[in-house]
């Protein structure tokens, strides 16, 4: 029998008393997800171009092949139609820490800059409610799922001295249980952006409180112990208004063009006891074509970036019967092209290995990952300022602790 749920219940849920502990758990839960959420800036955690990973802990320790589990509230992020399997009330907080070690060996020039922003963490909030016996349920999501942080300060003469951005995302979903093996679900998302552009000439940052799109996902279990999910989401169109400083003075605007996202994957149980997944995602990176600070007058910030393509694979193993261990692995390719590169978005094709584990204590469901992120030496030899070779290692450890009401 496929194992989906992982939020079970504890063999003392259902005696007396139990109300109780369940209402410290959900105002545990609510206060871990929304304190965090503001106290710690998400805002140096991307992937390709400015995407944030591991969203959840339960996703990363299996390279991030979730679309077709999509077992738990974090689901909302890679596939929300998977919350049709997740009865009653539930709560997830996720949480990451984030380390980076990004550096040039500059062509043109003596020394090694560092990025000097560097990973930061993590936080979100995900939820679901689907009423026993209804084909009908709700989920919610919120969570940062693009970010960008590069600071090189008067390296490449100063022009790429600091860039910043987070989109603070708000999710909703209507899910619709079709039948007993497929489910559908549609949603809106409410982008709160802000960011920043400098260089040595220039200093803008911005605000926009009103970026929306939308997504459709659904998955389908097409024979016991298999299943496929898919996810379209839209981009969003992003405009910081705000002030700048300098060579551009007085009021200005940035564009940011959040990406279209297509994501697939296929799941199979073995024996109950090893669950393999294998997902492919593709980002429209394209449509951002450029940082251009504008105002009166405007400081040029041209882009050179393509839509991307990343594999990731994981492996579940039911250890026991409340214990699972995951391993993956993942490749993201980088967005940034060698022509035109720009160092600030200085990605490249990334390598993941991930291992993770989940259990279940005192009622409460735990989920840790740890993940160590690497990328072969890039040169750009543009006969640009940002010639040079950059190195790139990252390390996260995340954590997910969800309940089920």
């Amino acid at each position: 029998m496929m194992k989906r749920f992982l939020f079970t219940r504890g063999r003392n849920d259902e005696t007396n008393g139990r109300e109780l502990m369940k209402r410290y758990w959900m105002l545990l839960l609510i206060l871990a997800g929304v304190l965090p959420a503001g106290l710690i800036s998400p805002e140096r955690a991307q992937g390709a171009a400015f995407a944030a990973l591991d969203m959840s802990a339960g996703a990363a320790g299996a390279g991030n092949a979730f679309t077709a589990t999509a077992d738990d509230p974090t689901a909302m992020h890679y596939n929300p139609a998977g919350l049709a399997w997740q009865p009653g009330v539930n709560l997830a907080f996720s949480g990451a820490l984030r380390f980076e070690n990004q550096s040039v060996q500059q062509t043109a020039a003596r020394g090694t800059p560092y990025n000097d922003k560097k990973l930061a963490n993590l936080a979100g909030l995900y939820g679901n409610w689907m009423p026993e016996g209804s084909n009908w349920g709700l989920g919610f999501a919120f969570d940062t799922p693009y970010a960008l942080s590069t600071g090189w300060g008067t390296a490449f003469g100063g022009v790429a001295k600091s860039t910043s951005f987070d989109a603070l995302h708000v999710g909703l979903d209507t899910v619709y249980a079709a039948s007993s093996s497929l489910a559908v679900a549609v949603g809106g998302d409410w982008y709160l952006a802000k960011g920043e552009v400098s260089s040595t000439v220039t200093t803008f940052s911005g605000r926009d409180k009103a970026g929306f799109g939308g997504h459709i996902s659904a998955l389908w279990h097409p024979r016991p112990a298999w299943a496929i999910g898919a996810m379209l989401k839209s981009g969003a169109t992003i405009k910081l208004s705000g002030t700048a400083s300098g060579a551009v003075n007085g009021n200005a605007s940035v564009k940011v063009k959040l990406p279209d996202v297509a994501r697939i994957g296929a799941m199979h149980v073995f024996n109950d006891k090893l669950r393999i997944e294998v997902d492919t995602s593709w980002t429209r990176w394209s449509r951002q074509k450029n940082l251009d600070v504008v105002g009166s007058t405007a400081e040029l910030n041209p882009l050179s970036l393509r839509d991307s393509f990343a594999l990731m694979t994981g492996a579940t193993w039911f250890w026991r019967e409340n214990t699972t261990l995951r391993f993956g692995y993942a490749f993201d390719q980088a967005a940034s092209k060698d022509g035109g590169f720009n160092a600030r978005i200085a990605d490249a094709n990334m390598h993941r290995v991930s291992l993770g584990a989940g259990a279940d204590m005192i009622g409460v469901h735990f989920d840790l990952a740890y993940v160590y992120s690497f990328a072969a030496k890039r040169t750009i030899n543009n006969a640009s300022a940002f010639d040079g070779t950059y190195r790139n290692r990252r390390q996260s450890l995340a954590l997910s602790v969800g309940k089920h009401f």
